[in-house]
């Protein structure tokens, strides 16, 4: 495919801004519609007669079509969106996040700040009330932060309560950390996050699919909700009543076919009623980090490897053992045996790595990764 200049690049966001602002045009039925006649711009050009072909384009949403879309108002907005500096990726863009470009009602474009690595793929979700208690608050850092270190980025919506707990764990382990809003980029919500926006924007990026000046209407965070999941490999939902938009983001994960945790928490409390409720419907009662990595073995062995090349003043043979530990537990014998050295020599290297704090010992000369 011969790229697009940013004239084209303009233009297409021009066209699929239009098409987005019609009435009953979601982002399925634009699929649809693009799929049938190529571009935004061409379906904006066809006649009602052409439109109805499609199945779900009734007579009445066909002259919406036709005669409501104010192709001057979208360009205005791309202009505007240009000038802010927002970068700007697209449904059919090769830079479009691979985690996000298999959901079905995918956004058609989307907006953001910051930087958004090949890393984030790597991505765990961790929302939940906006009344948290200090506990709540307490185990969303310290899971945020434990993802962080095992160089898992945590994406989550910057809303009060868990989910800026979860931002604010994964910055202070010096991880990366995705926040999507539900309103645009120069409408930061709640009004205090300024500070934490700006510090996710040099540890991550901000997304919102969003044109500017909409403000956080209490429609948008369903929507916001779907590109959390679909960012992630998995939702972790800590304290949510048993109405929440915390639930909003299981159910869209489950609809994405990712992973969904839930933490317990008394049956007394109000907000842990929709977690309970998570759990009892199948959902993965979580309680550490572990629990993610053993749920989605892929993800963590990934992880692992990352923190490993990261790690810092190994010698070459140091790196070379740590390989061996990408699974989980390992016997000295069974070292032994995969390195081809001697017992003596590989205790003195494991005693090494003990003193850097890479690895630890367990019962029955078993080492694992610290």
């Amino acid at each position: 495919m011969i790229p697009l200049s940013e004239k084209e690049k303009k233009e297409k966001l021009i066209d699929l801004i239009a098409l987005s602002k019609i009435a009953g045009i979601g982002p399925n039925r634009m699929y649809s519609l693009i799929e049938r006649f190529g571009t935004a711009g061409a379906v904006l050009s066809h006649t009602v007669a052409d439109l109805t072909d499609i199945p779900g384009i009734g007579s009445t949403l066909a002259g919406n079509i036709v005669r409501d879309h104010n192709r001057k108002e979208a360009a205005e907005a791309a202009e505007r969106i240009i000038k802010m500096g927002w970068r700007i990726i697209m449904f059919d863009d090769p830079l479009y996040p691979p985690p996000l470009a298999n959901v079905v009602d995918k956004p058609p474009f989307l907006f953001y700040m910051g930087e958004y690595l090949e890393a984030d793929r790597n991505a765990i979700a961790i929302v939940g009330s906006r009344l948290a208690s200090d506990e709540g608050h307490l185990f969303a850092e310290q899971l945020a932060a434990a993802l962080a270190e095992h160089g898992v980025t945590v994406v989550s919506g910057m809303a009060r309560g868990i989910d800026t707990a979860a931002h604010r764990g994964a910055l202070d382990a010096g991880g990366r950390t995705i926040a999507v809003f539900g309103s645009s980029l120069d409408r930061i919500y709640p009004p205090e996050g300024k500070d934490m926006a700006t510090q996710i924007l040099n540890s991550g990026a901000i997304f919102s699919e969003f044109l500017p000046e909409t403000p956080p209407l209490g429609d948008n965070f369903p929507r916001r909700n779907r590109i959390i999941s679909g960012l992630s490999e998995g939702v972790v939902i800590i304290e949510a009543a048993e109405r929440s938009g915390a639930l909003s983001t299981a159910a869209h994960a489950l609809a994405q076919n990712r992973e969904v945790f839930a933490v317990p928490g008394s049956p007394r409390r109000r907000h842990s009623r929709g977690t309970n409720e998570l759990i009892k419907q199948g959902a993965t009662l979580l309680t550490s980090a572990e629990d993610i990595f053993t749920q989605l073995p892929r993800l963590g062995q990934k992880t692992r490897k990352v923190q490993l090349q990261h790690a810092a003043d190994l010698t070459d043979v140091e790196r070379d053992i740590l390989q061996y530990f990408s699974e989980g537990p390992i016997h000295i014998d069974n070292l032994t045996r995969e390195m081809n050295a001697p017992v003596s020599d590989l205790l003195q290297i494991l005693l090494a790595l003990e003193l850097k704090g890479v690895v630890r010992e367990l019962s029955g000369k078993r080492y694992i990764l610290n």
